[in-house]
C-alpha cells in the first residue's frame, strides 16, 4: 500500500480524514451463477440451436393442451392447488420437440419461461448438479430485485453449491421470491425435460483407503425422484407462483409418483403421447412438408415419393416422430447418392438400423 506521508518527519496528527473516492465495485450475482449453470440446457441455448421443435401445424392439440394449462390452469371445483403437470409418451414421440415448441410460444406470448433440458449425451447437463442454479439464473434474469438476495446467499456461503439440492432450491429460488414477493397473477412455468435422461451423480471418497468396503453407489431412480420430490415441494410454497411441466418417459418412478395423492394435493392429469393427439396425422404431415422442401431443393417430379411409400414410411414410424425425422435427416444430410436411392436404401433397412 503506498504511503501518503512517506518521508515526512516533525510534526503531529490531530484528526485524519480519509476520503476513498473510488467506491467498491459492484458484482453482478448472474456473474457468480453463469460459472455453476449449464447452458446447454436452456431452450435457446446455442447447444440446442439444432433440437427438434414441432414443425408448423404439428402436435398442435397437444401444445394447446399445455399451453392452456399453464395460462389457465385445471377447472378444480375444490379449489385445490395444482401446480404440476407430467407429460409422457415412449421414446421417439416427440416430448422434447413439443417442449421446445411450448417455451418459444410461452416467450413469444410473454409468459415467463424458465427450462432446464436433461441430456444424457452432454457431460454438461446429464446429471442435477447445475440444475437449481440454472433455474435460479434465469429467474435472476426476468425477475426484478431478484439478483440481490441470490448474491446474498452465495456470498453468506461460499459452500452453496456443494449443499445438496433442498438447500440449493431454499437459497438461491425461494428465499429470493419470498424477499421479492412475486405477485400471484404472474404468469410463469419452469420446464424440464428429459429428467428421465438424468444420470445418477456419484459422490465419491478419494482419501478412503483402498481396503475399505467401496460406498454404495446411488442410482438414477434416487436423483429422480430427488428431483420430483424439490419440485413437488416448491410448487406447494406459497412463494412460489409458477407452474411445472416435467417430461419423461414412463419410467416406473414417474409413474407411481404422480400417480400418487400426496396428502391431498393431486397433481394435474397426465397428458399421455398416444392415439388420442392422433399422431400419424401430423407424421404424414411433417413427411409431405419435408419431401416437398426436398423436391424442390432436388427438382424432383412432384409424384416423389408415392403415396405407398409414404403409407409405408407411416406404418414403419409407429406413432414415433423420430423414425421419421430420422430418415429426412439421413436423405438431406448424406453425401451419397441422390434423394431417390437413398430413400430406397432406407426403405429396405430395418427400422432398427435407420434409427442408430
Amino acid at each position: 500500500m503506498t504511503s501518503y506521508l512517506s518521508g515526512a518527519h516533525d510534526f503531529s496528527v490531530n484528526e485524519l480524514k480519509i476520503v476513498n473516492i473510488n467506491p467498491p465495485t459492484t458484482v453482478d450475482p448472474l456473474n457468480g451463477l453463469a460459472s455453476r449453470i449449464a447452458a446447454g440446457a436452456l431452450h435457446d441455448s446455442e447447444e440446442r440451436c439444432d433440437a427438434p421443435k414441432c414443425h408448423p401445424e404439428t402436435r398442435v392439440a397437444v401444445q394447446d393442451e399445455i399451453y392452456s394449462w399453464i395460462v389457465h390452469g385445471d377447472p378444480d371445483p375444490e379449489q385445490k392447488i395444482v401446480n404440476i403437470k407430467w407429460v409422457t409418451g415412449p421414446a421417439g414421440t416427440g416430448k422434447t420437440a413439443i417442449m421446445g415448441s411450448l417455451a418459444d410460444t410461452c416467450k413469444k406470448n410473454g409468459v415467463l419461461v424458465v427450462t432446464y433440458f436433461f441430456s444424457s449425451a452432454s457431460p454438461q447437463h446429464r446429471t442435477k448438479t447445475a440444475f437449481i442454479p440454472t433455474l435460479a439464473y434465469q429467474l435472476a434474469q426476468y425477475l426484478p430485485g431478484f439478483k440481490s438476495p441470490v448474491g446474498e446467499a452465495m456470498q453468506d456461503d461460499p459452500l452453496l453449491f456443494k449443499k445438496n439440492l433442498r438447500v440449493q432450491m431454499e437459497a438461491l429460488i425461494l428465499t429470493p421470491l419470498r424477499r421479492i414477493a412475486v405477485k400471484s397473477t404472474q404468469r410463469g412455468v419452469v420446464l424440464v425435460d428429459g429428467l428421465d435422461e438424468c444420470e445418477a451423480e456419484q459422490y465419491l471418497d478419494t482419501h478412503v483407503s483402498s481396503y475399505r468396503a467401496p460406498t454404495t453407489r446411488r442410482t438414477q431412480y434416487e436423483d429422480w425422484l430427488e428431483i420430483l420430490q424439490l419440485l413437488w415441494e416448491a410448487s406447494l410454497d406459497p412463494a412460489f407462483p409458477f407452474r411445472i411441466v416435467i417430461a419423461s418417459r414412463p419410467e416406473r418412478v414417474f409413474r407411481e409418483f404422480f400417480e400418487s395423492d400426496k396428502q391431498g394435493s393431486p397433481f394435474a392429469s397426465p397428458l399421455v403421447l398416444d392415439e388420442k393427439y392422433n399422431p400419424d396425422a401430423d407424421i404424414a404431415l411433417f413427411l409431405q412438408a419435408k419431401f416437398g422442401e426436398i423436391r424442390r431443393r432436388y427438382n424432383l417430379t412432384p409424384l416423389w415419393p408415392s403415396p405407398e411409400i409414404l403409407a409405408t414410411l407411416l406404418d414403419q414410424a409407429s406413432g414415433q416422430f423420430i423414425y421419421a425425422a430420422t430418415i429426412i435427416r439421413y436423405i438431406t444430410t448424406s453425401r451419397q447418392g441422390n434423394p431417390q436411392i437413398l430413400l430406397d436404401r432406407a426403405l429396405r433397412a430395418n427400422p432398427p438400423q435407420i434409427l442408430s
